[in-house]
Order: structure tokens, then sequence, then C-alpha cells
């Protein structure tokens, strides 16, 4: 029995254009004599196709997500993430309008049938485990501790924090302490679970202790009241001469809490942060910061979810997106 490997050797093309163009691949950009020439292989090789229980797969991706309405509308990172799944998705011609939030009501069941499933937040793995029981096309958006065996694609946030870390140290800092957020896990149930191991909290003490420099690490919820509770907290114990903030939102609230304080930014305290949302660049004294390139995670992961479609590809992949560090009036050089 020929195989595709076969078809695309007499077709004189690659075994994934022949999948591609045997799957209907809207996104496939071939002339019409390679497809006279696919078609004359598949003829003369009288290869068929094989069936996944006599139907074509669907080609819809569901997007199963840890974020409830309310709270993606007021976390601009993961709504930007969807809005790349989207725009991708209309590019591909691929319909990506189906989500389902994590909740003691979902029914897992309805994830079978699917093209594929995009996961978006930390997942535990009794969850995995239960998607994987109804669809094995699984791309894991935002997660850098994603098992091995599954499709992931995340930000490097280990370089961005290391860059953040190793600019101010040559701008002569040491004393940096980290505001941030615990790493969150939703378990099958619909209920969170809080870990202190979110990459930037690690890259941070591991950095400060590679340097011999003492490391301060205050955690707590996404937002800008915990970020501006745990900096009074901090600053009780000690002023240090710069802050990191795991968020820009986190960041609002060391903001008021410096200037509650009676200190000012950056002159008496340097502050950088992550995710360059709109207003971080509207602050008194515009916030350094650091572009986690979120609309390109999405699309990515919606490109990764093709390939599961159409079986472009059978080997797991798992990529890192390179972040884009921020420059702005919210750091000084100690003098």
């Amino acid at each position: 029995m020929a195989s595709i490997r076969d078809v695309a050797r007499r077709a004189k093309v690659s075994p994934a254009t022949v999948s591609r163009f045997l799957n209907q691949d809207p996104a496939l950009s071939i002339t019409k004599e390679t497809k006279q020439r696919i078609e004359q292989a598949v003829s003369d090789l009288d290869y068929k196709k094989k069936s996944t229980v006599g139907q074509k797969k669907n080609s819809s991706v569901g997007i199963l997500t840890i974020m409830s309405e309310e709270a993606e509308i007021d976390d601009p990172y993961f709504r930007s993430i969807r809005l790349g799944i989207v725009q991708e998705a209309k590019t591909q011609k691929i319909a990506a309008n189906r989500i389902y939030r994590v909740n003691d009501q979902l029914d897992f069941r309805v994830l079978k049938g699917l093209g594929a499933v995009i996961i978006v937040g930390h997942m535990g793995t009794e969850i995995l485990e239960e998607v994987k029981k109804q669809n094995e096309s699984i791309i894991i958006a935002d997660d850098p501790f994603s098992p091995r065996e599954t499709d992931a694609i995340f930000v490097d946030l280990e370089q961005a924090m290391t860059d953040h870390l190793e600019r101010l140290y040559r701008d002569g800092h040491r004393e940096m302490v980290y505001i941030g957020g615990y790493r969150r896990t939703i378990d099958i149930t619909g209920q969170y679970q809080e870990q202190d191991n979110d990459i930037r909290a690690f890259t941070y003490s591991a950095w400060m202790k590679a340097h011999n420099l003492t490391s301060r690490s205050y955690l707590g919820e996404w937002a800008a009241l915990d970020g501006m509770r745990l900096t009074e907290k901090m600053l009780k114990e000690g002023k240090p001469t710069a802050i990191i903030a795991g968020s820009d939102p986190m960041a609002v609230g060391v903001y008021r809490a410096v200037q509650k304080a009676g200190l000012q930014i950056p002159e008496d305290i340097s502050v950088v942060s992550f995710d360059n949302i709109e207003v971080a660049s509207f602050l008194t004294r515009p916030l350094s910061t650091v572009d986690l390139e979120a609309t390109e995670l999405g699309r990515i992961a919606l490109r990764m979810a093709r390939d599961k479609i159409i079986g472009e590809r059978t080997i797991p992949m798992q990529a890192k997106i390179p972040a884009k560090v921020i420059v702005r009036g919210s750091e000084q050089a100690i003098k």
C-alpha cells in the first residue's frame, strides 16, 4: 500500500505539502501544476487516505481557559493572547470561537471532536489528563512548566527577568526587591492552587544568589492593590534602591505605595516591570517594562493547532518567544 511519502516522492514535493493538500488546508499556496502532479501521483499509486473513524477531522479549534469572563476583562495579558488566537484563526480560515472556562460545571466531553484545543493558562495535572482523554491535539499557551510531551508556546520570562537584573546591576543597584504574584494553577474542580515557583520569582532568587546579593521577594495577587500592600510592607522592613514588579498592574500599586511613603521614582527608588500595558507609558515617570508579545503568542498557538489538524507534524514542539525590554524614565543609575 502506497504511503504519503511515496506520493510526495512521485510528485516531487514534501510529505507535508501532500498532507496539507489532501486535507484541503486553506493556507496552502501551491501552483496549479503542483496540484496536478499530486493528484496524478495519488491516482498512479492508488493512494488511499487513512480515515479517522470514517470522517474528515473537525477543523475547528476550542479555547480552554482558566480565566472567568470578569477576570479576563481586567487582565490585558490574557485578553491579548485570545485576541491573537482569534486574529490568526481568521487569517487561516479556521473557526476558533468556542471558549470553555474551567469550573466545576464544565463537562470535558465538549472537547471531543474538535480539531485541536488551545489551553490558555496554568492547568493542574488532573485537568490535562482529562482533556487528553477527550482530545489529544492540545497546545498549551503561557505555561513554561508544560509537560514535555505536549505542544506549548510561552514567553521567555527567565531571560526578561535576567535582562532587568543585569541592567540595574550595571547601573549600580545591589538592593533589588521583587514584588510579584503566585503561580496559580486550577484543579479539576475549578479551585485555584497557589505556588511560589512563578518563573519570574524563581529567576530573581537564583540570580541574586549567584551574585551574592540578598534576595527579598513579596508575593500576593497579580493586582494593583496587592502591589501597593506588599510594597508598604516591604518599605517598613527596609528601603531598596530598586523594585522589580511582576506585572504592570502590580507596578501601579507599587507607584502608589512609594508616593505615599514620600519617596520619588526614580530619584529614591527605581521601578521596573513586565507586561507593557497601555497605562505604563502614561504614569508619572513612564514605567520601564517588558513587552510580552501576548498577541503574537496567541497567533503562534493557533498555527500550532493548525499543524495538529492537518497532520503536518507528529512530534511535540515547545517554543519560547523572546520578550522586548522597554526602558523608560522609572529607573536611574545609582549616583
